[in-house]
């Protein structure tokens, strides 16, 4: 009996072994038949969701060459953010497996600080967490934007050859006001 229960896992085993290195371009046929994937355009349309008491705007734009990934930036009121020109209707144009680099500009029409933190994104149509390249908001932080003033951060996004993706993405983003609530004890089991 033990070794009818090998002989399947072995099989199993090689199976996976199998399907990994054809994902992971292992031979020559694979080669050919994903060497266009990279040339085929990707459309991300980056949303925000906010309430109507939320007294900032978000718009996405082009980073300056000299910021990195995840930089963060607050600019007291009149001091103009260091951004590119603005992203038209927040849509990003990249390539497949070619992450698109951005700058999320907040801009506070209040005159006191607001405080915001970022629910994950929801992908539609759904892709798998394996077809995402995400760097984003979503880390579990809480945002402070100055009274009359303005917040970036640098982000990237993209989408894997895995990912199927035949159509324009839309990642939608809540921007949720005030701090994150501390998680009850049956969330921290």
């Amino acid at each position: 009996m033990r070794h009818r229960l090998r002989r399947p896992a072995t099989v199993l085993g090689g199976l996976v072994l199998l399907g990994a290195a054809a994902a992971c371009g292992g031979g020559e046929g694979d080669a050919t038949a994903t060497a266009g994937a990279g040339d085929l355009p990707v459309e991300m349309h980056v949303r925000w969701e906010v309430d109507d008491a939320f007294p900032a705007t978000v718009t996405l734009h082009e980073p300056p060459p000299d910021q990195d990934l995840y930089e963060v930036h607050t600019y007291p009121e009149g001091e103009p953010p260091a951004v590119g020109d603005e992203i038209p209707a927040g849509i990003l144009h990249g390539r497949h497996s070619e992450p698109t680099r951005f700058v999320a500009l907040l801009q506070n029409e209040a005159p006191e600080a607001v405080r915001f933190w970022v629910a994950p994104h929801l992908p539609v149509p759904h892709i798998e967490e394996q077809g995402l390249l995400m760097f984003c908001l979503c880390t579990g932080e809480v945002y402070e934007v100055p009274a009359g003033g303005s917040w970036t951060r640098v982000m990237e996004f993209g989408v894997t050859r895995r990912s199927g993706l035949q159509g324009p993405l839309v990642l939608t983003h809540v921007i949720v006001r005030g701090d994150l609530a501390a998680p009850t004890p049956a969330a921290a089991q």
